[in-house]
């Protein structure tokens, strides 16, 4: 029987095809002992690259193949119609189903679905906004799962009249039902219906994206029209040789013959099969998919910069080898094989730092995962693991890192001729220089150094102003959610749609006003603890648009009770009237924006154009006339001119994305009642994300704290780079010219001249990588706190050059003359 050989034996024939032995790996793990600053700098610069790159290619793959779990994960795939004259996919596909499932062979079963998110209720009487789908019966086969408790949907459940049933998932059944197998049979409200709970799911199953609960979906799309219906998702398994060719031949048939019937409504269709899950193939997504593959040369240009920042390093560690080269040498070692073993112990050093560097990408997934709510919050197909495909990908880029640390410093360090390497031992060494590639190198570093420091300094301020906004506005007394209206049952009626969201927020706020404690409401597209978007505006002198008017300003669309509850009192002018709201042309500035864009100048009347697009153009645009000035508050920004706000009146339900804030007395014993006020309020409101005022930002502040992490392990290691590299070419130096120091000492040099003739290149690199990261950081500086980093900045980078050179200078002056003519004769 045979059996496949551990990867170990399978490298063995490629080891010795190079001509190497176990004792090249032993002689590179002891190089990592002999030399811990080389080991430990380049192990995590080339960690970082092999990390990032790891991390990029597995986001990819995930995103670009994925990936089922389950017996017929092959073989699952999506049914899209996609419009050719728009470009765009359309969704309206309720008709097409009904076809397509009478009349397509190459798939064993087809099913659609239809996503909703509606309150929940259980007997507690406790209401959560849940992510749910109506689904055709047999979905679940699809994907070849069964429930773990109780059965799945049946034909019999989509019938029209059937009592309304309910199958859960794991993660529900866990947090809501306690676990308890006393949950079959139990009923739940979902929305306004009332349904029974048949089955629950497996851990980890939530198809067909991250579904939490799944209803019967009670739709004959044979009685509609073409392309008309809610939005649905269509997906299907291919039969036991059948490819996705076959399908999309058979459905291109299939359409054909529609297009001839109803040319005005399947002229411009062209439905595709893919994988399920997979990217739809329009031409605008092959040309993103081919730039985001493209992406990958960045990083590997990252990984290439890192490998020869350490082949820097390297290189000045195989100098010093450089009488144990010409001895091999001479002994018979051929210069391949001298090569050879330089990038075997390359390879040891680049081994270890893949191992790091997966280990980081691991950690970054999870992390990444989490931020967006974890594997909750994403397509269950999607974990924080890495995959086979990413580790191979990451082995190949450890050996294009070998190849740049161990190779390209060999290749130099072998161009010497032996006999004159052992008539004068100094050849060994003088016949190997540092060019001026690694003098760019180490100057590169400097400025990289130089400017990213005040950046990832910045990224502390920012951090922490998170905290500020907070604090300033005494956030511990708001809770806040994010309400939506359930859209069941509208589709395309976005008129009625609106109607109802009118009369929905309208219902909340006048109930939640009724409630003891409460003590404001208000609605906002921005709570004054989130990072706000500036807009270009234009400002109206005197009836004349000022071509140097354009500013950039935050703006906020509020609600009648935004700078009550927040407040927020009027120190000029008067606040929003209803009839602002009607009408639209009031808006309201803060203190910083008449301190920093009209130069303190009275407000009332003056008028001000909201500018959209690139390129500040005014023409066309309504303009708002100042109607009021209020205090400061939130929105703490680095520079003061910067805090400038603008205030728009908008009742809540034209407001995207609104959010909701309540001050209240007693946070904690209102924070149970939210949800069931609201639902008593417009049972078609859904309130997610509910929380203190307090976490809102703390996502951004998340990101921002990790981002500011990364900035300063970046920065650590191309400061730890620059050290060593001008440490190594110090104590080059100082070995390279051992006679020649010798012999000034012995005619009376001075020590500052020896010092200066030796540390002079040393201190060039120094002043050019300052000078340069000077410049580059000096464009992005606007603040004293800038000018003030930038200073710290400079003083360290000297700090850290002087210490790199001091070791090796320190040395020189200590080489006596005679043991210096000696070591040369």
């Amino acid at each position: 029987m045979r059996t496949n050989l551990p990867m170990t034996n399978r490298l063995v024939p490629v080891v010795r095809a190079l001509g190497a032995s176990a004792l090249d790996f032993k002689l590179g793990i002891r190089m990592l002992v002999r030399y811990p600053g080389t080991t430990i700098v380049g192990t995590a610069a080339i960690a970082v690259g092999i990390a990032l790159g790891t991390i990029y290619f597995e986001v990819v793959s995930k995103w670009q193949n994925p990936r089922l779990p389950g017996p017929y994960a092959g073989r699952v795939v999506s049914i899209r119609n996609w419009d050719a004259s728009a470009n765009a996919l359309d969704p309206h596909a309720l008709h097409d189903f009904a076809v397509w499932r009478e009349q397509l062979k190459s798939l064993d079963y087809l099913g659609a679905s239809l996503p909703f998110d509606r309150n929940l209720q259980v007997d507690d009487g406790q209401l959560e906004p849940v992510h749910g789908v109506e689904i055709t019966p047999g979905a679940f086969a699809v994907v070849g799962q069964a429930p773990q408790m109780g059965r799945a949907l049946t034909q019999n459940d989509a019938q029209p009249g059937q009592p309304r049933v309910a199958v859960i998932s794991y993660a529900l059944w866990q947090s809501r039902f306690d676990g308890v197998s006393t949950v079959l049979g139990q009923s739940v409200k979902v929305g306004t219906d009332a349904a029974t709970i048949v089955g629950v799911m497996p851990k980890g199953f939530r198809f067909p994206v991250n579904a939490r609960i799944w209803l019967p979906l009670r739709m004959d799309g044979s009685q509609l029209a073409p392309r008309t219906g809610p939005s649905i998702s269509i997906f299907g398994r291919l039969r036991p040789g059948a490819s996705l060719q076959d399908a999309q031949s058979e459905i291109a048939l299939v359409q054909a013959r529609l297009a001839a019937a109803d040319p005005a409504a399947y002229a411009h269709l062209r439905p595709r099969v893919t994988t399920y899950a997979k990217p739809l193939g329009g031409s605008e997504f092959q040309t993103l998919t081919r730039i985001i593959y493209g992406v990958n040369v960045v990083f590997l240009a990252l990984l290439a910069v890192l490998c020869t920042n350490v082949a820097t390093l390297v290189f000045a560690r195989t100098a010093a080898r450089g009488w144990e080269l010409t001895v091999r040498t001479a002994l018979g070692a051929s210069r391949r094989r001298i090569i050879v073993q330089l990038f075997l112990e390359a390879l040891v050093l680049v081994g270890l730092a893949t191992g790091m560097g997966l280990v980081v990408a691991k950690l970054s997934l999870h992390w990444g995962l989490g931020l967006f709510g974890g594997s909750a919050g994403m397509p269950y197909w999607i974990n924080d693991g890495v995959s086979w495909q990413a580790i191979g990908y990451a082995v190949l880029l450890a050996l294009l890192g070998a190849m740049i640390v161990g190779v390209v410093p060999a290749l130099r360090a072998t161009r010497f001729r032996v006999g004159d390497a052992l008539r004068n031992a100094s050849s060994a060494h003088t016949a190997i220089r540092f060019g001026a590639v690694w003098t760019l190198v180490i100057v590169a570093q400097i400025a990289i150094a130089v400017a990213l420091m005040p950046m990832a300094a910045n990224g502390i301020t920012e951090t922490n102003r998170f905290a500020q906004r907070a604090d300033g506005i005494g956030a511990a007394a708001y809770l806040t959610a994010r309400p939506e209206m359930d859209r069941a049952g509208y589709g395309t009626d976005t008129a009625t749609l609106q109607t109802r969201s009118h009369a929905a927020f309208a219902a909340l706020e006048r109930r939640l006003l009724q409630v003891p404690g409460v003590e404001g409401v208000a609605f906002a597209s921005r709570l004054p603890v989130m990072d706000q978007f500036k807009y270009h505006i234009a400002v109206d002198t005197a009836g004349l648009v000022r071509s140097s008017g354009i500013r950039t300003s935050t703006l906020v669309q509020v609600s009648q009770g935004f700078f009550a509850t927040f407040g927020a009192s009027v120190a000029l002018g008067r606040g929003f009237t209803p009839a602002d709201f009607a009408n639209g042309s009031a808006i309201i500035v803060n203190q910083s924006f008449v301190r920093y864009v009209l130069s303190g100048q009275n407000p009332i009347g003056r008028r001000i154009q909201i500018v959209s697009g690139e390129d500040n153009s005014v023409a066309g645009k309504a303009w708002y006339h100042i109607v009021g000035v209020v205090k400061d508050f939130g929105w703490q920004m680095p520079l003061p001119q910067e805090q400038s706000a603008l205030y728009l009146p908008r009742d809540p339900e034209t407001i995207a994305n609104v959010s909701l804030a309540v001050r209240v007395r007693d946070r904690d014993q209102f924070a149970g009642q939210l949800r069931k006020v609201a639902a008593e309020a417009a049972p078609s409101l859904l309130l997610t994300n509910v929380e203190g005022l307090e976490h809102v930002g703390d996502r951004e502040a998340q990101i921002n704290r990790t981002l500011t992490w990364v900035a300063w392990v970046i920065w650590f290691v191309i400061l730890a780079l620059s050290t060593t590299g001008i440490y190594a070419l110090m104590s080059f130096t100082v070995t390279r010219r051992t006679r020649e120091i010798g012999i000034r000492v012995a005619l009376g040099a001075s020590r500052s001249r020896i010092l200066t003739g030796i540390g002079s290149r040393a201190l060039l690199q120094i002043g050019a990588g300052m000078l340069l990261g000077t410049i580059l950081i000096s464009l992005r500086v606007e603040s004293f706190r800038g000018v003030t980093l930038l200073i710290l900045t400079n003083a360290l980078m000297i700090v850290a050059g002087l210490t790199a050179c001091a070791i090796p200078l320190r040395r020189a002056l200590r080489v006596s003359p005679m043991e210096a003519l000696r070591a040369d004769g």
